[in-house]
């Protein structure tokens, strides 16, 4: 990942919120932000047990930031990245 590449993901990490839905990069609901912290943001994902338990997510991930967080991967390569670890830090 380049210098711009890595200001960029850090600008957008900068707009995440609490409670933004996340979506994969075909528009499917994965989750919802519980907070940004350590420079990675981390998620309440739609399938995991607990429901207390976290996702952490690097920013090099997300593709856009608006009304909800866009990642850069399918549910589907998400899903293989995290391989049902619920605290891994996943990095790209």
């Amino acid at each position: 990942m380049t210098g711009n590449e890595k200001e960029r993901a850090r600008q957008l990490l900068a707009t995440i919120r609490e409670g933004m839905e996340v979506v994969d990069s075909d528009g499917t609901r994965i989750g919802t932000v519980a907070r940004v912290e350590g420079g990675h943001f981390k998620i309440v994902r739609i399938d995991q047990k607990p429901r207390n338990a976290h996702q952490f997510v690097s920013p090099e991930l997300i593709h856009s930031v608006d009304d909800r967080v866009r990642l850069s991967r399918s549910w589907d390569e998400l899903r293989r990245l995290w391989g049902g670890a619920a605290f891994d830090r996943l990095t790209v």
